[in-house]
């Protein structure tokens, strides 16, 4: 689901912004998602998803944006991006 939401992101942010600041931008958000495996723990918890023993979910904060991944014991797995005017029950419903 975050390449799919990537891709629209960018395809707006050409529209909207030009091809300079969308590439930019989608550059600045592959960067911080690739360095995740190295240190996972590095950004702030998600406030709307509580996270548990096992799993916690964080978010990246791009922008206007936040790429939401759950870390665990052995894997960190990037779940979507997404506009953080976002209502937060929408939000809830990307971990399940």
């Amino acid at each position: 689901q975050f390449y799919t939401q990537m891709a629209e992101i960018l395809e707006y942010g050409i529209e909207q912004f030009g091809a300079k600041v969308a590439y930019d931008f989608y550059k600045t958000a592959l960067n911080k998602v690739l360095a995740l495996p190295a240190m996972p723990d590095i950004h702030p918890q998600s406030r709307f998803i509580e996270s548990t023993g096992k799993k916690v979910y964080r978010n990246i904060l791009v922008g206007k944006y936040a790429v939401l991944y759950s870390v665990t014991a052995r894997t960190v797995r990037v779940i979507t991006i997404y506009h953080q005017a976002i209502n937060p029950e929408r939000i809830k419903r990307f971990a399940k």
